[in-house]
């Protein structure tokens, strides 16, 4: 059974032009048919659980305007640019269940960005049962270690289940966290006997020197065939990172 998924960062609201970026996200997941969409930086003025001005709802909303029925799964977290706040999210075409968030970093100040958190669902994808679950890792500084947050953020699944971590982990391929990463048992769906895994997802800023870079993955704790694997959005951009898209067969 294939699933089609899609992993990408929005930049919360600060892209120009935001209207007509969430209309290409929402022409991207129609064209190429995407079952559930992994995000990260998902923003939205600070209020209710769900504001009517949610990025990730507005996607929803557009979809729907298109006659198709998408469910949309909210963690705001912490508040971003000193303006909104900034949360995780799925995008599905089928219901999620389970829900659960957690804390993966030292810092779980609302008012602090580099609070990071994940969250998780089950979804029942026919008779399958699958553990998925988005994040947006940070990077090691004098505060936090990758490493301590990638072990608080898969200390919980059950991995005699499949399970799908996506989303952007603020590393490159090669570095000593992505082997950390493969280490400790997961595996990098981007992987196969081409380069594909380090093609860019990151447009680049001061941090990268301005070069684009990998930073986005999809990772699993048990192997599945890839039957089709694509960047999208790296060059009608609608964020500072581009999407990971693929195509699995489940």
């Amino acid at each position: 059974m294939e699933i089609r998924i899609l992993t990408l960062n929005l930049h919360c609201f600060a892209e120009k032009e935001i209207i007509e970026k969430q209309r290409r996200i929402a022409e991207a997941i129609i064209s190429n048919k995407i079952d559930l969409v992994f995000l990260q930086e998902v923003a939205q003025t600070r209020g209710e659980l769900i504001n009517p001005d949610n990025y990730g709802l507005k996607i929803v909303e557009l979809l729907k305007s298109e006659g198709l029925d998408y469910y949309f799964y909210y963690e705001g977290f912490k508040r971003s640019f000193d303006i909104y706040e900034e949360g995780l999210g799925f995008i599905s075409k089928y219901p999620l269940s389970s829900q659960k968030t957690r804390f993966i970093s030292n810092i779980n100040d609302y008012e602090n960005w580099k609070t990071r958190k994940i969250l998780e669902c089950n979804l029942d994808f026919f008779d399958k049962k699958i553990r998925i679950a988005t994040t947006h890792f940070g990077w090691s500084d004098e505060l936090e270690v990758f490493e301590k947050q990638f072990d608080k953020a898969t200390e919980a699944f059950d991995l005699n289940s499949l399970t799908i971590l996506a989303g952007d982990f603020n590393i490159t391929p090669k570095s000593k966290e992505y082997n950390y990463i493969l280490d400790s048992g997961w595996l990098d769906l981007s992987r196969d006997n081409t380069e594909f895994y380090l093609e860019p997802t990151f447009k680049g800023d001061q941090t990268t020197k301005d070069s684009q870079v990998r930073l986005d993955y999809i990772m699993t704790n048990k192997q599945l065939k890839v039957i089709s694997k694509k960047i999208l959005f790296n060059e009608n951009y609608v964020s500072d990172h581009f999407g990971l898209y693929m195509i699995l067969d489940i």
